[in-house]
């Protein structure tokens, strides 16, 4: 049975707790992650309580499920009997920290008195440890039975950073949990490469490698901006139902043109969720959207060839969905047996993922037949290579399952 999540109380102060990364506070970064982590009250312990209410009286929906109340404390440093009291496990953290939210949700399991450590901080995180002011070295889980006041790091049950699973299926790529302490103004740029890095998918597919770098360009700017991700969706899905109405009639051009928009778009909603911790459970359904507007591209393509001459564009749009659905059944079937994404299973999966038919590849296509002067055969051309993709996509399917049945 799962155990019911700690106590949460945070050390904030000022102004360590309102240090910026991509435009939110330390502080309201730290509310944020650990509402998704399911905790729905916190309690504020700060020797600047004035300053900390003052910084939080504005609304944010991002953290209004969560409910706070504040505590003071004495100036100086931080003794754990001062600040637990009572029987129950207690998750105490600083919000002059950044933290990978894998660390706090492990942390947040344990059952008995857990300090968050990191025995071998990542080399471009090094620099930002070089600081001497620090009273509380992070994060730390006090079992139900109160910390002595003359406990160490030594004396209890370590969560070390650096011995923390690093994969995570959801981005298709290994990425280092890290935490440190609020960086100075002259590091907040190394700072910020931590969270982009949990942001940016792995094994993207070869238009990936050129839109990633304008995507960060564009989060870098709009991420201090009242813009959120969902005005990024909406605008991206009436873009999308553009270009079903430009491939319907006709207008190739101005239609790969807003799709290649979508194409970067796609990817700055996702990033700027991830960075601001703005990420909704409304937010997956919006993959299924993007999938039936990208479905509408590829009928209105084949309503336009249809009606120029190619007889058989009916048919090989019936490929080309019968062919992505068996695609998506071989993929979660992989998912199922191995508990992750086939793109990333082998080096070979991966370099599928780089070249095979998707949305993106499907655009370049488009694209280069139409500077052929040969658009209907770029349509024939990503039908059947949806077809070769679902094909490989299957074989690799049934021989991961083989293997793994095997092992």
């Amino acid at each position: 049975m799962e155990s019911p999540r700690p106590q949460l109380l945070i050390l904030a102060d000022a102004p360590d707790a309102f240090v910026e990364l991509f435009g939110i506070s330390m502080l309201e970064r730290l509310l944020r992650v650990t509402q998704r982590l399911g905790f729905r009250e916190a309690v504020i312990v700060s020797k600047t309580p004035e300053e900390i209410a003052a910084h939080l009286e504005k609304p944010s929906w991002a953290r209004a499920e969560i409910s706070l109340s504040f505590r003071t404390r004495e100036a100086g440093p931080v003794f754990l009997h001062n600040v637990v009291t009572g029987n129950e496990r207690t998750l105490l953290v600083s919000a002059g920290f950044y933290f990978d939210a894998r660390l706090l949700k492990t942390l947040a399991e344990q059952t008995t008195t857990t300090v968050l450590v990191d025995s071998a901080p990542p080399a471009a995180s090094v620099p930002l440890w070089q600081k001497e002011d620090i009273e509380f070295s992070g994060a730390v889980l006090v079992g139900p039975a109160e910390m002595p006041s003359g406990a160490t790091t030594e004396q209890t049950n370590q969560c070390d950073a650096a011995a923390e699973p690093t994969y995570v299926t959801a981005l298709r790529k290994h990425v280092r949990p890290v935490f440190f302490p609020a960086p100075t103004p002259e590091l907040v740029s190394l700072a910020e490469k931590f969270p982009r890095d949990v942001a940016q998918n792995g094994v993207l597919d070869f238009p990936g490698f050129f839109d990633s770098p304008i995507e960060d360009w564009i989060v870098k700017r709009v991420c201090r901006t009242l813009i959120r991700p969902n005005h990024v969706t909406l605008v991206t899905m009436l873009i999308g139902l553009a270009v079903t109405a430009l491939f319907a009639t006709g207008r190739l051009w101005w239609g790969v043109a807003l799709a290649y928009v979508i194409e970067v778009l796609d990817g700055v909603d996702g990033k700027l969720a991830r960075t601001k911790v703005e990420t909704t459970a409304a937010g997956e359904w919006e993959h299924e959207v993007d999938y039936t507007i990208e479905l509408s591209w590829w009928t209105a393509l084949a309503f336009h060839f249809r009606a120029t001459g190619l007889t058989n564009a009916y048919w090989l749009l019936a490929l080309y969905v019968v062919s992505d659905l068996v695609d998506r059944l071989a993929k979660r079937a992989v998912k199922k047996k191995v508990g992750r994404n086939l793109d990333d299973v082998s080096n070979f999966d991966r370099f599928v993922r780089c070249i095979g038919a998707r949305r993106n590849i499907n655009v370049w296509i488009l694209i280069a037949a139409l500077a052929l002067g040969d658009p209907a055969n770029g349509f024939i051309l990503i039908c059947w290579w949806m077809a070769a993709l679902a094909i490989t996509h299957v074989f690799r399917a049934l021989q991961i399952g083989f293997s793994a049945t095997g092992s």
